[in-house]
């Protein structure tokens, strides 16, 4: 009875698993690189954070043009007065004190003061606050470019491990069938037992290398998964063609270079930050000019003791005119100041050649990168070509008795390692025409 539990148990388990992988495979999500990107774009954290950035800015935009208000401001206060001594034979002798009947002193009223001229103090803020807004737009455009690229990178690595897996199970099944072939042979005493010791080897070790391949596969579909917002067991397959549309490979490099200088988030950053230590520099500035400005004060005090005569009641003053101010100080204090504003601009334009350097570097490499792997393609192809007709000849010599095993098995591993190089080139290509692009602010 028991034995039969246990038996009944371990069919359970057989069928779980089987209807755990039926699940598996139809749960799969079939992607091309496009609706990669789209669900990239939707969940990058990344980006999001740029998003929220440019919210930020755009508030200090409105803050910034909100300065051209006039600024009014409400006071009140109210206090006692203490007795005033008047010392009329000096302050070693006792005072007489003028007497107070109400002791209250308050006052109420609103002053308003509407900039008219501050060394365009205002005008550079504004142009501050926009300059960052479009740097801000630049580095989101930036970050979307390398998520992007972040996720064809791992879309191909999906796609490579899934080939290499698919190459190293054919090659699998076709060691097996070569071993029955050798086991018959040895069991007809044709080959000796070392032939079916390396031949069992050699299946072996390919067992090995699809276990590390799975690895890798599951692995490179976690990484993907994780940038495009699924769950990190996500089964996915890839629709697109590892050979990819490299029509870009037509242009010239000046081509690129000139699409670069134009389009480049990197170039656009580089300019947005000069033109910010510009407009700082401009800041710095305007505080050595005068300002000017109309003003305006109206509140009601107690008691009258700005006009004579005095008068314990209540009055009503208001003030209106022009306010004309120079910041003398500011021609010694900000000397320093001026002089490292202008040291940071040119700091900012020697940090663009220093970009401008970069960029083009970057954008030779994968230039050439590309080109050597297209011409690697054909290469690579005909050496598949040649590995397989090597491998026919010799698995024929050798099963005539014509050939040693250790030839077959180095054919064996020569073509799979030449198929393996083809899909390398392949994804290779691919990946340099998206670096180009992202280069080249494209992508």
């Amino acid at each position: 009875m028991k034995t039969k539990s246990i038996g009944l148990l371990f069919l359970l388990l057989i069928v779980g698993q089987s209807v755990k992988a039926v699940g598996a495979v139809g749960d799969s999500l079939q992607l091309s690189l496009e609706e990669a990107w789209e669900k990239a774009n939707a969940y990058s954290k990344e980006l999001k954070l740029r998003s929220v950035d440019i919210q930020v800015g755009g508030e200090e935009l409105l803050n910034a043009k909100r300065k051209w208000l006039p600024h009014v401001e409400a006071n009140a206060n109210y206090g006692k007065l203490s007795n005033i001594p008047v010392f009329e034979n000096g302050i070693l002798k006792s005072p007489e004190y003028i007497p107070i009947s109400d002791h209250s002193v308050y006052d109420a009223g609103i002053d308003a003061y509407f900039n008219l001229y501050a060394g365009h103090k205002v005008k550079v803020q504004v142009q501050q606050a926009e300059t960052k807004q479009a740097l801000l737009k630049y580095l989101e455009d930036e970050t979307a470019s390398s998520v992007r690229y972040k996720v064809a990178e791992s879309y191909l690595d999906v796609q490579r491990s899934m080939l290499f897996k698919k190459l190293i199970e054919q090659n699998i099944r076709q060691n097996k069938k070569r071993l029955d072939q050798i086991t018959e042979l040895y069991n007809n005493g044709v080959v000796l037992k070392s032939d079916l010791l390396r031949a069992q080897l050699q299946l072996s070790q390919q067992e090995t290398n699809l276990l590390t391949m799975e690895n890798n596969l599951e692995l490179s579909m976690q990484q993907l998964n994780i940038l495009i917002g699924n769950e990190d067991d996500q089964v996915i397959k890839p629709i697109d063609g590892i050979e990819g549309d490299v029509s870009q490979e037509k242009l010239m490099y000046a081509d690129y270079l000139e699409q670069a200088m134009k389009t480049a988030p990197i170039e656009k950053i580089a300019q947005s930050q000069i033109d910010l230590s510009k407009l700082s520099e401009k800041q710095v500035k305007s505080d050595k000019l005068p300002q000017i400005g109309l003003f305006g004060e109206y509140a009601y005090s107690y008691p009258q003791i700005k006009l004579y005569p005095y008068a314990e009641a209540p009055y009503l003053m208001g003030i209106a005119g022009v306010k004309i101010s120079y910041n003398i100080s500011a021609l010694y204090h900000d000397k320093h100041k001026e002089k490292a504003a202008a040291i940071t601009v040119a700091r900012q334009e020697l940090a663009k050649l220093q970009a401008d350097d970069q960029l083009r570097i970057q954008l030779k490499s994968a230039y050439k990168k590309l080109h050597e792997d297209l011409a690697q393609i054909d290469v690579s192809g005909m050496n598949v070509q040649q590995a397989e007709e090597n491998y026919r000849i010799v698995n024929q010599t050798y099963f005539n008795q014509l050939a040693l095993l250790t030839d077959l098995l180095t054919a064996d591993t020569q073509l799979l390692q030449a198929k393996f190089d083809l899909v390398n080139r392949q994804i290779a290509a691919r990946l340099h025409c998206y670096q180009i692009l992202k280069i080249t602010g494209q992508l």
